[in-house]
């Protein structure tokens, strides 16, 4: 990997020592080279490997460095997901950013979009909520529920977005043709807010993740699969994402000219619950809140929860005490449901946060916030 320094900058000059020496503290060796053009010097830090390899590395580290212009890889890429020598990786959303040891961020909306979300859309930004979510396609285990409304659901959010100044809206995705879709419509609505796509629990396709990483436009977030027994299953469908194309030739070797560009690294984890056998459970799945911090310490991507589908209810207040415990996690953000107050919507019903209660869990967010920020 070679890092190449801001024209104008030298080898003994700051930024050029804070690359070399995150470098020896991720366990790499460096040489650094400069040369002297007709019009500009030009500073190139080498990453060669020693106790790291040099390939594992995300790129991310090192472009949001001062002083760096481009991060050009030489050799096969093979991304890792725990490489910990950063302060983190963070999403860049409108005037925010998600990541691991920031304010924890609400992302709100209906869980299946309809023609009345331009309204339910009004309340949300109303409370203070700047990235607006929903289900334009939805994966169901029975194929005669509802599935969505498909591409008109993914016009009626990004214009109920664009109306309402939102930052950043969040999509989920089924099929790889759904980057077609959102992309071209997106273009023709005219939002030029960040769109987070996101894949489900119940989407397990290896073609959409390669393809999704592919992309550079759009930020990532995967669910853990509703069946998940290790936290390797949910970091594995990461790595699809971020490990870019890989070539192999007719004898199926490696082409290493040809697989040395990593994929996308703007993804966030997104923990939703996992499903369970007890009957007795108030809970629709297990929450598994600690799956968060395991998580948030081991790699850099931002983790953070969803509350409503492991309640699955909103009696008894469920899915706002499910997001309190959630929180002594430190989760980079919360992804609730919410429709207007007879919540009558058209799919997860039953654990939408009635509108006119949002103030709760934005009141929740900012306590946790204030001392979240007395702890950093």
């Amino acid at each position: 990997m070679v890092v190449q320094m801001a024209a104008g900058k030298m080898a003994e000059d700051s930024e050029t020592e804070a690359v070399v020496n995150l470098a020896t503290q991720l366990g790499l060796q460096t040489k650094v080279n400069t040369t002297q053009g007709t019009g500009s010097t030009v500073t190139e830090v080498y990453l060669l490997d020693d106790t790291t390899r040099a390939c594992t590395l995300p790129e991310h580290i090192f472009r949001q460095l001062p002083g760096v212009d481009v991060v050009r890889r030489v050799t096969p890429s093979a991304v890792s997901l725990a490489v910990n020598g950063h302060a983190g990786h963070s999403i860049q959303v409108g005037s925010m950013r998600i990541g691991n040891n920031q304010p924890c961020v609400l992302i709100a909306g209906p869980c299946t979009v309809d023609k009345r979300v331009g309204d339910l859309a009004e309340g949300v930004r109303n409370v203070g909520c700047s990235i607006l979510r929903g289900g334009c396609w939805k994966p169901r285990s029975n194929p005669y529920s509802f599935p969505g409304f498909g591409k008109k659901a993914v016009r009626w959010l990004l214009q109920a977005a664009k109306s309402h100044a939102f930052d950043g809206a969040c999509i989920e995705v089924i099929d790889e043709t759904h980057l077609v879709d959102v992309t071209r419509i997106a273009d023709e609505v005219g939002y030029e807010g960040t769109i987070i796509l996101w894949v489900g629990a119940r989407t397990d396709n290896q073609i959409l993740l390669r393809k999704l990483g592919r992309q550079k436009r759009f930020p990532v977030m995967l669910k853990n699969p509703i069946r998940m027994r290790t936290i390797d299953e949910w970091i594995d469908r990461a790595a699809f994402v971020i490990a870019g194309e890989v070539h192999f030739d007719e004898s199926g070797r490696l082409i290493p000219e040809r697989s040395t560009e990593q994929g996308n690294d703007q993804i966030l984890l997104c923990s939703r619950g996992v499903e369970h056998t007890d009957e007795k459970s108030l809970y629709r799945f297990d929450p598994h809140h600690e799956v968060i911090a395991s998580v948030r310490r081991r790699y850099w991507t931002p983790v953070g929860v969803d509350p409503s589908h492991s309640a699955g209810t909103m009696q008894d207040d469920l899915v706002l005490r499910n997001l309190q415990t959630a929180l002594i996690q430190e989760p980079a953000f919360a992804l609730v449901e919410t429709y207007f107050n007879e919540c009558n919507g058209l799919c997860d019903a039953k654990q939408a946060i009635p509108l006119s209660r949002m103030h709760e869990v934005v009141d929740m967010l900012e306590q946790h916030n204030r001392r979240f920020a007395s702890v950093v």
